[in-house]
């Protein structure tokens, strides 16, 4: 029997007997915040997408994406995956690159933002040094792909993954992301209802195959209205 992932927020992209690869939409959680929440996530979704199937069959988080953004996820089938290739992250992605929609116009056109990066969890939100203050380092590369004179649609390729890395670089810079609440103005200066990140390529070397797999997802229909 062909079992087929239908939902509105998770479209499958790749699967085989190791991955799971697949488009989340904003507004959903990649897991559960706290042990035993009842919420609708991600995980929940291909839990029981996989549970279908044998109800033997397990899901196990490689990496997230916040709830807001959207974009490309993979997940591994079993617990030994999922431990490789969150020890050698680093070593298996080839491209990973985000999409955002900024405020205002960048005098910069290209360039990297290198900060340390101080997680503060009792009141979930990150900040942001230029010198080394005991952080972790963090490294994002970006590119102005499309500007107008409110807003400037970016290309950014991280070096590092850090919780937020995206939106606390962009906000230390000057231009938050459009619809970003906790690190700019929120929805006061969109016209659209979201936060405007979207994790666009997603290409790793996968490890039963050893090649290189790529995957794509197009840019919002929301990003287009801006710009």
């Amino acid at each position: 029997m062909r079992f087929e992932l239908k939902h509105p927020q998770v479209q499958l992209l790749f699967e085989d007997d190791q991955l799971l690869v697949v488009n989340k939409e904003r507004g959903i959680l990649s897991v559960a915040t706290h042990p035993g929440a009842t919420q609708q996530t991600v995980f929940s979704i291909l839990k029981a997408y996989e549970r279908r199937k044998n109800p033997r069959n397990g899901v196990y988080v490689v990496h997230r994406l916040d709830r807001e953004t959207s974009g490309v996820l993979v997940w591994a089938k079993n617990q030994k995956m999922q431990q490789y290739m969150r020890a050698y992250w680093r070593e298996l992605v080839t491209k990973r690159t985000y999409i955002a929609v900024v405020e205002g116009i960048l005098d910069k056109k290209e360039g990297q933002i290198r900060t340390w990066l101080t997680e503060d969890r009792q009141n979930y939100v990150t900040y942001s040094s230029p010198v080394d203050d005991g952080g972790a380092l963090a490294i994002t590369n970006y590119k102005v792909i499309r500007e107008n004179s409110t807003y400037s649609l970016v290309e950014l390729n991280l070096e590092t993954g850090r919780t937020n890395q995206i939106r606390v670089h962009m906000a230390s810079i000057g231009h938050p992301i459009v619809g970003d609440r906790k690190y700019g103005n929120g929805n006061s200066l969109s016209p659209v209802d979201r936060l405007c990140l979207h994790a666009q390529v997603l290409e790793f070397i996968h490890p039963a195959t050893e090649q290189i797999v790529h995957f794509e997802s197009p840019l919002p229909k929301e990003f287009r209205k801006l710009l």
